[in-house]
């Protein structure tokens, strides 16, 4: 299995990790959890009871919702559809604004809220004697507290209307009921009557402050002047168009002007007419002047030969006939006409086949020609008629003139009318929405007379019976919800900012170090049986009775002995195994206290049990001895009478009762860390030491205390970093192993001391 899988694995939480966060830290969570359910317990049953008035209000749709203010609708309305819950916002801010709810704090009067009914309630309530004096207590110091702030300027001082109005305002509920019209009212206060009076006259001044809202001062006064001005000047305009009509003889100005331009076009059509008839008469005048120029006034009346010639004579009438017809024809029609033109030709055919013919004999009469005489009778009449054509024309042309003269007259008039009837438009339409606007301005007045809106009273202010705070039940399962899921917030949090090494998983992870050994912390065991006790047994000798004790070995305690003993076998095989050549073991922390002293010396004595030769037990904790102490073995001479004072060995190492086991201790007095451990006396004394012994283990002080610890450390073949569980935390364990590192000391591992197991031992089996 890689490495990596292994430390994914590490990292993963459990159930463990979390058993063991709230155990570690079961003495927090109880002391919170006891501290919040106190708390709410205290406040449950020791705070006032405050009762609850509640009235609800209708929004109906009315004149406010439907209606514009009377000075609003100046101009072109257009309809706006506002929607429902904007008015219930509206009404809203207005029952939240403080201009109101300071009028219900003058109209109500600062001493019902300002006075004290705590005693009347507490008998209310059957509240004991000891509880109303705590809450006056509690009372007084508040009122202190914050007397002396405001005195020191910390917070601003208060009149007695604006605590009042404050707490008004932070008392009193004001909201709207999901899909519906209806806003509710409530108010919270110590006395049920007040809390109903509070709100009753919220309402009534609210009803008052409505009307008031949804009305403009002096509108009606201002429509009735304008309505009064407007009249005045739209019968001025009237006036002034009658008279304008009576001067002009104008009745209906679309009729009369019907009337000319019918005239005007009945004279046109006239005079075109009568011109057309005119130049047919003046054409035909000179037709027959031509005719009377041609035919004589004398002619031949009877020319016989022979037998007359009727055939011929037939001829010459119908070609008269034919000329007659052509004659009236040019009257009417031009020449290229294709009448006349059809009658002309027919003519010059009649004449070709008359001058064919032959008289058959001669007998000639003469006399006045009747052709010329009907042609001079048909010219005069013709003259006539076009001298009384010429006249009618003249005739029409002058009524015509003055027909459009008079529609001039009219169109003058028209624009003057137009303009009039304008300006009476404007103003009556002016006038007209003023008086609805003052009908609507008076209708306001009397409804704000009679205090009628579109707001009612749903439910009035209701006298509380029962006290809807404090709810015990609800605040103390509160607080044992509080208080649970507080502590255990706590314990997570707690553990999160905890930095300290706790495991020997964390101890890997943080320092990159094997973990060699955890030395549990043994419960129910004083500190001074963690060591090594001497065990003894009775042996009898030669000439004496009585048997004597007689030591065997040193024992370690049986709950922490099978670690110690894991740990020499985990240190022989980081230390390759090598049992054939001396090995100097250093074993040192960062900081006092950590158990150096006792892993020390519980190490040297599983070595020397294990019988692979001597061991010997140094204790360079010059300034704080105390290995001498845990086998009551004589302090000096020791380490630093040899290394100052040329002590021999031979004497300053002491045997213990063990078999394998000696100690060097401390010395006779302290010595200077730096000089005794930098010197060669103390290079030499090591190697002394590797030469006798099988195992030198090393009780080196705390790298804290001085630089040349971690000199001492490096001397050695292998140094153990102990580090003690909950209380180190990983960044000084990795700081003490860099220092060792710098110095190219031989880190072995780490063995995590004082290690606790929260977790009950059942519990922990079961997970």
């Amino acid at each position: 299995m890689s490495d990596a899988l292994v430390r994914k694995r590490t990292h993963e939480v459990s159930l463990r990790d979390l058993y063991y966060v709230l155990f570690r830290h079961k003495w927090k969570m109880t002391g919170f959890f006891l501290a919040v359910v106190f708390t709410v317990t205290a406040v449950t049953f020791m705070s006032d009871k405050i009762y609850r008035s509640k009235a609800k209000l209708l929004v109906r749709i009315g004149r406010e919702s439907v209606t514009l203010d009377p000075t609003a609708a100046t101009g072109k309305l257009i309809h706006i559809t506002e929607p429902r819950q904007n008015q219930i916002n509206s009404e809203l801010e207005i029952l939240r604004s403080q201009e109101l709810l300071e009028k219900v704090a003058d109209s109500i009067g600062y001493e019902a809220f300002l006075r004290s009914s705590d005693a009347k309630i507490s008998n209310e309530a059957g509240v004991s004697e000891t509880i109303s004096k705590i809450r006056q207590w509690v009372s007084t110091t508040v009122n202190s507290a914050w007397g002396l702030l405001e005195r020191l300027d910390l917070v601003r001082s208060l009149s007695d209307r604006d605590k009042v109005v404050l707490g008004v305002m932070n008392n009193l509920g004001i909201g709207s009921m999901k899909d519906s019209s209806i806003i509710t009212l409530s108010y919270d206060a110590k006395n049920p009557k007040l809390a109903q009076q509070v709100v009753a006259t919220l309402i009534e001044l609210y009803l008052e402050k409505h009307i008031a809202v949804y009305q403009t001062p002096g509108s009606y006064r201002f429509f009735v002047q304008q309505s009064a001005h407007l009249q005045d000047k739209l019968e001025q305009s009237e006036n002034e168009l009658r008279n304008l009509k009576n001067e002009t003889g104008i009745a209906s100005l679309e009729e009369q002007r019907r009337v000319f331009l019918n005239h005007i076009g009945a004279l046109e059509q006239e005079i075109s007419s009568t011109s057309a008839a005119s130049a047919s008469s003046k054409v035909k005048v000179e037709a027959l002047q031509k005719a009377l120029n041609i035919v004589p006034e004398v002619t031949v009346t009877q020319e016989t030969t022979g037998f007359p010639n009727y055939a011929a004579d037939s001829m010459r009438e119908e070609i008269f006939k034919l000329q007659l017809e052509e004659l009236k024809l040019l009257t009417n029609f031009t020449e290229e006409s294709r009448m006349a033109e059809s009658v002309h030709q027919a003519v010059i055919k009649a004449q070709k086949l008359l001058g064919k013919e032959e008289p058959i004999r001669t007998q000639v009469t003469r006399g006045l020609s009747t052709a010329h005489e009907q042609l001079k009778l048909a010219l005069h009449t013709e003259q006539a008629n076009l001298s009384s054509l010429e006249a009618k024309i003249e005739a029409q042309k002058k009524g015509l003139k003055e027909a459009r003269a008079e529609l001039r007259t009219l169109n003058d008039a028209e624009v003057r009318i137009a303009n009039l009837m304008r300006e009476i438009s404007t103003r009556e339409a002016n006038y007209r929405k003023y008086s609805e606007n003052l009908e609507q301005a008076r209708i306001d007045q009397a409804m704000e007379s009679e205090r009628i809106s579109n707001i009612s009273v749903v439910q009035p202010a209701t006298l509380p019976i029962k006290a809807v705070r404090p709810n015990k039940l609800l605040s103390l399962a509160l607080g044992l919800f509080v208080g649970i899921l507080g502590s255990v917030i706590l314990a997570i949090f707690s553990e999160h900012l905890d930095h300290s090494i706790k495991t020997p998983e964390e101890a890997e992870e943080k320092l990159q170090l094997p973990t060699l050994t955890t030395i549990p912390r043994v419960r129910g065991i004083r500190s001074s049986r963690v060591f090594p006790t001497v065990k003894w047994r009775r042996q009898a000798k030669a000439g004496v009775k009585e048997q004597q004790k007689v030591p065997t070995q040193l024992d370690i305690p049986a709950k922490i002995r099978e670690h110690y003993e894991a740990f020499r076998e985990r240190l022989l095989l980081c230390s390759n195994g090598s049992t054939g050549q001396p090995y100097i073991l250093g074993v040192t922390g960062y900081h006092r206290h950590e158990g150096v002293s006792t892993v020390a010396v519980n190490l040297a004595t599983v070595l020397s049990r294990r019988g692979c030769g001597e061991v010997l037990l140094v204790d360079a904790n010059i300034c704080h001895p105390l290995v001498h102490q845990i086998f009551k073995a004589k302090l000096s001479p020791g380490l630093v009478d040899i290394c100052s004072n040329g002590q021999s060995e031979e004497s300053a190492i002491q045997s213990l009762p063990a078999q394998n086991l000696h100690i060097l201790s401390a010395g006779s007095k302290n010595g200077n860390l730096s000089e005794i451990f930098d010197s060669n006396v103390f290079t030499k004394l090591l190697n002394s030491m590797k030469n006798r012994y099988r195992y030198v283990v090393i009780d080196v002080p705390a790298l804290s205390e001085d630089r040349s610890v971690a000199r001492l450390a490096s001397l050695c073949d292998g140094v153990v970093l102990v580090v003690e569980a909950e209380h180190i935390r990983w960044e000084v364990a990795q700081k003490a192993k860099e220092q060792l590192l710098d110095l190219k000391a031989n880190v072995l591992g780490v063995v995590l001391n004082k290690r606790r197991f929260h977790i009950p031992r059942w519990l922990y089996q079961t997970l």
